[in-house]
């Protein structure tokens, strides 16, 4: 394996490590975060149905 300054793959796990403490902790956090990103992009219910 090569000698990387900067390792994306390890970032993104140290992540989503410290978001799953977050969200054990405290499970209203990611719904109220989801509700802030849905507002900021404007995003709908009516976006979401599609994806299902």
């Amino acid at each position: 394996m090569k000698n990387k300054k900067f390792d994306s793959v390890k970032m993104m796990r140290d992540i989503r490590d410290e978001l799953s403490k977050k969200y054990n902790k405290n499970p209203k956090a990611e719904q109220n975060d989801l509700k802030l990103i849905r507002n900021k992009f404007k995003l709908t219910k009516k976006v979401f149905s599609k994806v299902k």
